[in-house]
C-alpha cells in the first residue's frame, strides 16, 4: 500500500519523499495500516515505488496480496493523474462498511467511483465479493487491468480467458461492451471496445491506445465501436477458418460437437451458412457460439415446416446448459441474452419473422451444403448480404 498512519494520526505517502526524507522517517516514525490499525514496514529500494507493507503475520481484513512494483507503480500515476485534473480523489481509502480499500476513490457530483487497478490474478469470487460490496454503498466501481494482462494477437483482437471477463464493462444498454488496460511503465492507456467472441479464448474489437497525459477522466467514457465493414470482414476470415480447420486439431468439447453433428447425421462442412454468427453476448456462453447455434438450428427449427411457430422460451431451455447467468459478469449492467441476439440475426437474414414478443414463425428452409467448395462460397454470400443490410455497401 501506499499510504500509512503515523502515531500521531497523520496519513504519509511515502512515494511523495525523497530518499534522504525517507530515510529519516524510517527512523524517528513509526507506520501503522488505517484500516487495521497494525504496524508496517516501510520500504524504499532503488527499484520500487517506495510503498508500506503488512508482516507476514498480518491479519489486515484489506492486506494485498500478488500485487507488486508494478501495481504500486501503476496506482501511485493514476492517482497524480486524476489529482491533476483537479478531482476530488484520494487514495487507498478504507471503508469500513463493508472492510474494503478501493485504490482510488472518486466523488464527482452526486456520485462515487471506486478504481480498482488489478495487476494479479485472484479468486474470481473475491471479484464478485468486491463488487457487490460497492453496489451495496452505491459506489460505482471501474477495474483497470495492467497491461501485463494485455495480450494483442491482432490489430483488432486479444486472446481473453474467464478471469478476464470478469472485468468487461457496460454502463447501459448502448455503452459497448468495454475492457481498460493501463501501463504504468510506457504510460499507455489502452480501450478495448465493442467485444466480439468468435472462440473463447479470443475477442475482436476496436482497440484505441492513448497516452495517459492526453487523457482525462471522462474519456473513460467516450465510446468507440467496430465498424460493420471491420466486424464482417474478421467474421469471414473466422467462418473460412472454421470450415477448413482439421480434423487432428479438435479434441475436448470440440470434438464432442462433431460427434454430435455425425449423430444428427451431418459435418461442419455441410452446416447452413447461418450457424456461427456474431452475437455481442457470446461472453455469456460456456459453450463455442458454432456449438450452441448448431445445437439451436438443428434442434428447434430446422425440423419445422414453413410457417410453423416456436418462442423464445424453448430455445432457453434448450441451452439452458450452455448459458451462463448474468451474476457472473458484476460489471454488466444490461440484460444481454445471446439467444435472442441470435435470433434477431436470423430474422435479419430473413429465415425467421418474429411474429410478437419472443415468438418467432419459420420463414425459409435451411441450406445444407454437399462440400466444402459450395459451403465457403455459401459463406461468403451469406456474410455479403449481412454487411449490405448493416451498411448499404456492396462488398468488395
Amino acid at each position: 500500500m501506499l499510504q500509512a498512519k503515523t502515531e500521531y494520526g497523520d496519513i504519509i505517502t511515502l512515494a511523495t519523499f525523497t530518499q534522504t526524507e525517507i530515510t529519516l522517517l524510517k527512523k524517528h516514525t513509526q507506520f501503522y495500516c488505517p484500516a487495521c490499525q497494525e504496524p508496517v514496514i516501510a520500504k524504499a529500494g532503488s527499484k520500487m515505488t517506495p510503498h508500506f507493507a503488512h508482516t507476514s503475520k498480518s491479519s489486515c481484513p484489506v492486506r494485498e496480496g500478488g500485487e507488486g512494483p508494478y501495481h504500486e507503480k501503476g496506482k501511485l500515476l493514476l492517482y497524480q493523474w486524476l489529482k491533476n485534473q483537479r478531482l476530488d480523489v484520494r487514495l487507498e481509502v478504507y471503508l469500513p462498511t463493508i472492510s474494503q480499500r478501493p485504490d482510488l476513490l472518486i466523488r464527482l457530483r452526486s456520485k462515487t467511483i471506486a478504481i480498482e487497478y488489478q495487476c494479479a490474478r485472484i479468486p474470481p469470487a473475491d471479484i464478485i465479493k468486491r463488487n457487490e460490496g460497492y453496489h451495496r454503498e452505491g459506489i460505482v466501481p471501474i477495474w483497470i487491468l495492467g497491461a501485463n494482462q494485455f495480450n494483442r494477437r491482432k490489430r483488432n483482437e486479444i486472446r481473453i480467458d474467464q478471469f478476464q471477463l470478469l472485468f468487461i464493462h457496460q454502463f447501459s444498454a448502448d455503452f459497448p461492451l468495454t475492457l481498460y488496460f493501463f501501463c504504468p511503465n510506457t504510460l499507455r492507456f489502452i480501450l478495448l471496445q465493442d467485444l466480439y467472441f468468435p472462440a473463447m479464448q479470443r475477442a475482436i474489437g476496436n482497440v484505441t491506445i492513448h497516452k495517459l497525459n492526453d487523457m482525462v477522466f471522462t474519456d473513460l467514457f467516450n465510446t468507440s465501436t467496430l465498424t460493420p465493414r471491420d466486424l464482417w470482414q474478421n467474421w469471414k476470415k473466422e467462418k473460412r477458418l472454421f470450415r477448413i480447420r482439421p480434423s487432428r486439431q479438435r479434441f475436448g468439447r470440440e470434438l464432442l460437437w462433431d460427434q454430435w453433428l455425425y449423430v444428427n447425421s451431418t459435418h461442419r462442412e455441410a452446416l447452413p451458412s447461418i450457424v456461427y454468427l456474431p452475437v455481442s453476448a457470446q461472453f455469456r456462453m460456456k459453450t463455442q457460439p458454432w456449438d450452441w447455434q448448431s445445437r439451436l438450428c438443428l434442434g428447434i427449427i430446422h425440423p419445422m415446416a414453413t410457417g410453423e411457430t416456436f418462442s423464445l422460451q424453448r430455445c432457453m431451455h434448450l441451452l439452458r446448459q450452455h448459458i451462463r447467468n448474468l451474476t457472473a459478469f458484476p460489471l454488466i449492467q444490461t440484460e444481454a441474452n445471446p439467444v435472442y441476439q441470435y435470433l434477431q440475426l436470423l430474422e435479419q437474414l430473413m429465415v425467421i419473422k418474429e411474429i410478437d414478443p419472443y415468438h418467432f414463425t419459420k420463414q425459409n428452409p435451411f441450406i445444407f451444403y454437399e462440400h466444402i467448395e459450395s459451403a465457403l462460397k455459401g459463406d461468403e454470400l451469406l456474410m455479403d448480404q449481412w454487411i449490405k443490410q448493416n451498411t448499404g455497401m456492396i462488398p468488395e
